[in-house]
């Protein structure tokens, strides 16, 4: 339960606590009135059940809007978390290959045959770093230490530590993992206390000559990755922890300085927290890891201080969601929690019977000789009103939470469809910097420049496929595009064969060592005959002479759904939201991935205006989704691929609704001159305003326990229970095809003229009963095309805006129901008994 001392927070959910405890003040001083003047209409039942309803609208209230600032803040802080444990996966990677790189291993040796050389080497080397980190660039610094710590060559030279005391040495010496991970204070980067460095031990078969360290440009990541996830009036803080909860990491070091120990928030729903003097809504997200691989062990973080955290649950500001849709979403199991769903539910039923109570009170009024009358009138119409404002209270607190709930999904898909393309803008970066890295290979160019090489290339193919898994195969090809060697063993059948793809020619036509090519995301043979990007690098000779080139093959089938997946809603237990969708596509609306049934190649039935209005709520397969879109922008110097990232959020089915909006009649008082009245009792049967007269009318009641004959007339309702007699009722929407209409759930019990009989009207909801004029009743022509006149009278609008009141004529509707087999009740007792009775 959520405690006062943060619902007071919650602007909204007070908002409607005051109104509701202004209402109960009404409803008090009605009840009192209405129990001193003794007119039948004991509203203490209602007043109790309007209270009992309004505590528990304040309480579900505050509880989904808790839950609602808990779940977008989680999913953020996941986000943060996720997209870096992604980005260090690739860094892992990296170390391991460039660790065995022929240049620097050669280094080492000619270093150790002629000392003399050592500045010319030196050189060399730094210029081979900084072809890497040309491609690389999420690396500031590349290091080369000997296996005693000493520096031998870095790329920064504006360092001068010479030699390393900290651990990362001997651990890269003796681990037995690919690499080593380092963060925090690293003496070789004494400029800063924040470093993250991957590191392993250079070598030449069992001999170890050194240790290869790769510097993260961890602040500039991590600024990133928190300006994604928030904007300038947002008071979110991200943070970044380590096991012991101190941040390494913060999106204001002001609010929450780097080095603070923070509370760990690791449940479900998050919780408040207490920091510097503050509340926070906080919550501390671990990562769901990629590929096997947790990270450092860090956690994702993220908190709001408790007096902004519900700044937006009222809606304002958020995207206009249409008004059919929340209706037609009322239901939805995906938006409300049974408790707030059955809320209107109740206050319809509340109201319906005090609509019951007060409709049969001015009945009984309309031939009543008491003096009071007309205070009792008064007093009858004021219960109504209050009833009316009480519901609507309740209606429009829960769809303005309704719609405030639909913008924060929208808003949701929208930032879940920015970390899609965020992640393949990220991933795809990668995979074009292997490619070109790759190509700088000096054993594969010797290899396809003279046949020989000092190295099997389809070994090295094979290490590398093996260090970064991402890939299916890495194809190496000569000048004319024959394939060389290939790092998928069951594509071993291809070495000797010509590739004709269009990406091989383009590779082969590429300048420089910093171009690549790509080719369209295609079927390709390399891929089993499925759609997927290959990547191409030229290879050149010492001349320069470009000697062939090499391609890798991404796994986009995995590696693409795995981004998606990621990228998928969550709910507060952490799994994915069920229903939701995740898609890849290109300007033509065709999937290029997708984690439902959807398979590259297909076309997605939507609009293609879609990708350009980027969030909103659309409806395909008999649901209701809300939709967010992002083009891919590209990452760092990588431009992306032009792809669009949909991430569909169920809202609920396409169910139609019936949405009745009928304008107010207006009230008519008894006139000063002494014409003759006469008083309608009038009720709604689907868009029409119908009216008996009052003399017809015994009284009306619920008929939620109507029971159906079989094999009776789609407009023969059934019979109910009415005073132990079954009193058959007709369903008086279908029998005039009113239109559609909101659920009939009021019996209007009639007698009939000429014989006493009973029987009684399904109609949706009762009117007021007001006084008219016998001069404004006018005969109408036969309106129902039945043959007899069911509707025979009409009563002369006042003005011009005022609905149309038909009336009905009760002698006609028995004749046509009785020739149809309707049969009547026996009469109960006499006029008087009855009206004694009632």
């Amino acid at each position: 339960m959520v405690k006062a001392a943060v619902v007071r927070h919650m602007s909204s959910v007070e908002d409607y606590r005051a109104r509701l405890a202004s209402l109960q003040g009404s409803w008090d001083t009605l009840s009192l009135l209405s129990h001193l003047r003794g007119d039948g209409a004991d509203m203490s039942g209602t007043r109790q059940a309007f209270e009992g309803l309004a505590n528990d609208l304040v309480h579900s209230l505050s509880e989904e809007t808790y839950k609602k600032a808990m779940l977008a803040l989680k999913a953020r802080g996941q986000i943060a978390i996720d997209v870096v444990v992604r980005n260090l996966f690739e860094r892992t990677a990296d170390i391991g290959f460039l660790a065995i790189d022929d240049d620097i291993r050669d280094y080492l040796r000619q270093r150790r045959a002629d000392g003399s050389q050592v500045k010319k080497l030196n050189d060399r080397l730094r210029g081979r770093f900084r072809e890497y980190v040309g491609k690389y660039s999420v690396y500031h610094d590349v290091v080369l230490l000997d296996a005693d710590g000493q520096v031998l060559v870095r790329l920064d030279e504006r360092h001068n530590v010479e030699r390393t005391s900290h651990e990362l040495l001997k651990n890269a010496l003796t681990t037995r993992q690919g690499y080593v991970e380092t963060a925090g204070r690293i003496d070789l980067l004494p400029e800063s206390d924040h470093n993250l460095v991957y590191s392993f031990r250079v070598g030449d078969g069992s001999r170890v000559e050194g240790v290869l360290c790769l510097c993260f440009r961890f602040e500039d990541e991590v600024s990133g990755i928190f300006a994604k996830l928030r904007s300038e009036e947002d008071w979110t803080v991200f943070c970044f922890l380590d096991e012991q909860g101190t941040v390494l990491a913060s999106s204001d070091a002001w609010q929450v300085p780097i080095g603070a120990p923070m509370p760990v928030v690791l449940d479900t729903g998050g919780r408040i927290v207490r920091f510097a003097g503050r509340e926070y809504l906080a919550v501390t997200c671990p990562t769901q890891g990629y590929q096997g691989y947790m990270g450092p062990g860090w956690y994702g973080h993220a908190m709001l201080p408790i007096e902004h955290a519900f700044d937006h649950e009222t809606g304002e500001g958020a995207t206009a969601i249409p008004r059919e849709l929340l209706a037609a979403l009322r239901e939805s199991q995906t938006i409300f929690s049974p408790a707030l769903r059955k809320i209107p539910l109740q206050a319809d039923a509340i109201q319906r019977e005090l609509n019951r109570t007060v409709w049969n009170g001015n009945v009984r009024l309309a031939t009543s000789t008491d003096t009071g009358s007309d205070f009792t009138k008064v007093l009858l119409r004021e219960i109504g009103n209050a009833g009316r404002r009480t519901q609507d209270t309740f209606e429009h607190s829960i769809s303005e939470l309704q719609e405030t709930v639909v913008s924060s999904i929208l808003d949701d898909a929208q930032l879940l469809a920015e970390l899609a393309v965020d992640v393949l803008d990220r991933n795809l970066y990668e995979r074009a910097n292997d490619c070109r890295w790759w190509a700088l290979n000096g054993a594969l160019s010797r290899h396809l420049s003279d046949g020989k090489g000092d190295r099997d290339a389809g070994e090295i193919l094979r290490h590398i496929n093996s260090l970064y898994t991402v890939y299916h195969d890495i194809v190496l090809f000569d000048a004319v595009g024959r394939v060389v060697a290939v790092s998928n063993p069951s594509h071993a059948s291809k070495v000797g064969s010509t590739v004709r793809e269009p990406w091989v020619a383009a590779t082969l036509e590429l300048r420089d060592s910093q171009q690549y090519a790509v080719s369209a995301f295609a079927q390709s043979d390399f891929y089993g005959g499925q759609h997927t990007l290959i990547y191409g690098a030229a290879l050149r000779n010492e001349s320069r002479r470009v000697v062939g080139g090499i391609g890798i093959v991404f796994d986009t089938t995995p590696q693409f759904k795995a981004m998606l997946r990621d990228a998928l809603p969550r709910t507060e237990s952490g799994d994915i939201v069920t229903g939701s969708i995740g898609l890849f596509v290109d300007s033509r609306m065709t999937v290029v991935s997708a984690t439902s049934d959807y398979e590259p190649g297909d076309t997605i039935d939507l609009p293609r205006d879609v990708l350009s209005n980027g969030q909103q709520t659309v409806c395909m397969n008999g649901t209701h989704y809300a939709i967010g879109v992002r083009k891919t922008t590209g990452y760092r110097e990588y431009t992306g691929m032009g792809a669009y990232s949909l991430i569909l959020i169920p809202l609920g089915a396409a169910v139609e609704r019936v949405i009745v909006r009928r304008a107010e009649a207006q009230s008519h008082r008894r006139a000063i001159s002494q014409e003759p009245m006469i008083d309608i009792a009038t009720f709604y049967c689907g868009q029409q305003r119908l009216g008996l007269q009052r003399d017809d009318i015994v009284e009306a009641m619920d008929g939620t326990n109507l029971r159906p004959i079989p094999n009776a007339p789609g407009w023969h309702a059934g019979l109910l229970m009415y005073r132990e007699t079954p009193l058959p009722v007709i369903d008086l929407g279908k029998l005039l095809n009113a239109g559609p209409g909101t659920e009939a759930r009021n019996v209007i019990v009639l007698r009939a003229v000429e014989t006493g009989q009973l029987f009684g009207l399904l109609v949706e909801e009762l009117a007021d009963i007001p006084e008219i004029a016998v001069s404004r009743i006018l005969p109408v022509g036969d309106l129902n095309a039945r043959g007899v006149a069911i509707l025979d009278r009409a009563v002369r609008p006042e003005q011009a805006d005022e609905p149309m009141l038909m009336l009905m004529n009760i002698e006609q509707l028995l004749i046509y129901a009785g020739a149809a087999g309707f049969k009547l009740s026996q009469p109960m007792a006499s006029v008087t008994q009855l009206r004694a009775a009632g």
